[in-house]
Parts: structure tokens; sequence; C-alpha cells
């Protein structure tokens, strides 16, 4: 494996276990196995890195909803895409997901610069499904962070080590069934 992948598996384990701002250039390197002027190889800064890991990951998931939900007939199954779409990108990379998942906060300037973030996407479902008549009236706002913290306080919980090592998509169809019962519910 060259220097690059190591740097960033290395950054993105060191990211999850101090946060963004605690993470040094030293540590990472440490990780990596390679000298702080690798990383200024690759990347201007640390925070470059850091913005780059998390965007990767926003789009990738951003992109999945999308495919899956445009796939989708009806909300109901729009729903189950959407929780398929986040627990796919979990799987295929924990650590990088819980990166994005526990770093969120951290990027909220970069990520709804182009409305194509997850949150902005899931909105706009709930919204034309109210639309459609096929939700009952509400604020899509508030509809839609319900629903996603359905599935973002699992993956939560499995980044803090209280559900185990069970993929994430283990839960998916109980997932599927409270993001359902949220979108119904008034």
């Amino acid at each position: 494996m060259n220097a690059k992948p190591r740097i960033e598996r290395a950054a993105l384990q060191v990211f999850v276990d101090r946060g963004v701002d605690a993470a040094t250039t030293k540590l990472i390197a440490a990780k990596a196995g390679v000298s702080e002027g690798a990383i200024y190889r690759h990347w201007k800064s640390k925070d470059e890195l850091a913005l780059g890991l998390f965007m990767a990951t926003h789009r990738r998931l951003s992109d999945l909803i999308t495919v899956n939900a445009d796939m989708a007939k009806g909300v109901q199954a729009k729903a189950a895409a959407v929780v398929r779409a986040y627990c796919t990108v979990a799987d295929e990379d924990w650590l990088l997901f819980s990166f994005h998942l526990l770093q969120l906060h951290h990027f909220l300037p970069y990520y709804q610069e182009d409305g194509r973030d997850p949150v902005t996407m899931v909105e706009g479902l709930v919204k034309r499904a109210m639309m459609e008549a096929e939700l009952p009236p509400g604020d899509p706002r508030v509809i839609a962070a319900m629903a996603i913290g359905v599935i973002t306080q699992i993956a939560q919980n499995k980044a803090y080590g209280r559900l185990g090592d069970d993929a994430l998509s283990a839960h998916a169809p109980l997932m599927t069934a409270a993001v359902q019962a949220v979108l119904s519910a008034r």
C-alpha cells in the first residue's frame, strides 16, 4: 500500500478517536508510519485531508440516496431505500462512515453548499410525498430530521460500542419500520 491510502486510514482512526480539532499531523504520521512531510505531499493541511475524506463519504451517501430512492415506488419503499443507502455506506467502510457520523458538526459550513446533502435530499422526498398526499401534512424538515435520526442514532450507538460488532445493515429491518412509522406519524 502506498503512503496516501495509509495516511487516509490512519487519519480516519485519529479523527474518530480524538476528533478533527485534537488530531495532529504528527499523530497521523506516526499512526501511518510515515513522516509528517509525506502528509503535506498529498494535502495542504490536516483540515484539507479531513474535509476530503468527509466530502467523499457525504457525496457517496447522497448519490446512493438518490439512486435508491429514484428506483423505489412510493414513500414506504423510498424510506427503505434511504435506510439501505446509509447501511451500504456504513457496511462498506465502517471507519469512514463513523468518521462522517461523529464529525458531521465540524463540516457544517461545507456540506450543504449544493443542496445535495443527505438531509436536504430526504427533506425533498418527504415534501414530495406530502404534496402527492402519500404522507399527512407536516413540516418536511422536522419529519426528515426525525427519520434520519432513527438511522443515525442506531449508528451512533454502534460507534460508541453499545451494539457490538454487527453490521449496521443487521438492524435495517427495524430501522426501516421505525422510519416508516415516523413518516406517517402525526
